[in-house]
């Protein structure tokens, strides 16, 4: 064996003190017009000015390891969006409180829950299964257009709805739940389940468009992501 080679061995056997946290969290408001790629940099920089040391990725350049477990959709509010961050092993053993990273979020973004998670569980996005929805009328306030957009679903035997790159697939056997729902405040809204595997996964938008109505007029808020267990 070269000594490259035990060097590489040795390090890949070294045991790792870094930590996992996850992150529970909201997203409301102008926040939601932030991309991805904004919001991954937003977290990363919270979390400096919080005084927490990330783990970062080897290689030429290298990356705060921070994973979303199911990336919104530009435009969509969420009440339960989830992200893991890695620790760096020298990081102060203070414990981590929400209310701290809540000060350096911008408005929309809010921490509900922490939780430590084991460093051996699977990645979030390996254990996707499904995505609750939330779409209220903004341009209808007598309901008549999500009564209209229920029947469509109900009555479409396929939905087939091109995307950008051209590729064609059906929706409808992604819907895995649609029903007419009140909230709270007695506001009917659109529940939608979608299905939100890695294999097969849809978007609420374009629900919204297969029946050739404007997303623009709504305001999609997810409820909840599903996830299978952790085998």
């Amino acid at each position: 064996m070269t000594l490259y080679a035990a060097i590489w061995q040795e390090r890949i056997a070294m045991p790792t003190s870094e930590q996992r946290l996850r992150i529970y969290y909201s997203k409301h408001g102008f926040i939601r017009y932030t991309s991805n790629l904004d919001l991954q940099m937003i977290w990363e920089r919270a979390l400096r000015r919080a005084g927490i040391t990330l783990a970062y990725s080897q290689g030429f350049h290298p990356q705060a390891k921070i994973q979303q477990a199911s990336p919104l959709p530009l435009g969509l509010e969420s009440e339960e969006e989830i992200v893991d961050i890695w620790i760096d092993k020298n990081h102060t053993t203070n414990p981590i409180r929400k209310d701290e990273l809540n000060v350096f979020l911008p408005q929309g973004l809010v921490v509900d829950t922490l939780e430590s998670v084991d460093l051996a569980e699977k990645s979030l996005q390996q254990r996707l299964l499904a995505s609750d929805y939330r779409i209220y009328s903004l341009a209808s306030p007598n309901h008549d257009a999500l009564k209209d957009l229920y029947k469509i679903i109900d009555v479409s035997e396929s939905m087939p709805f091109t995307k950008h790159n051209g590729k064609t697939y059906d929706i409808k056997p992604l819907i895995l739940t649609y029903d007419l729902r009140e909230d709270s405040n007695d506001s009917l809204y659109l529940f939608l389940s979608l299905s939100n595997t890695p294999q097969a996964t849809t978007r609420p938008d374009h629900i919204l468009q297969f029946c050739q109505y404007d997303p623009a007029g709504t305001l999609i808020i997810r409820q909840k992501i599903h996830f299978t267990n952790h085998d």
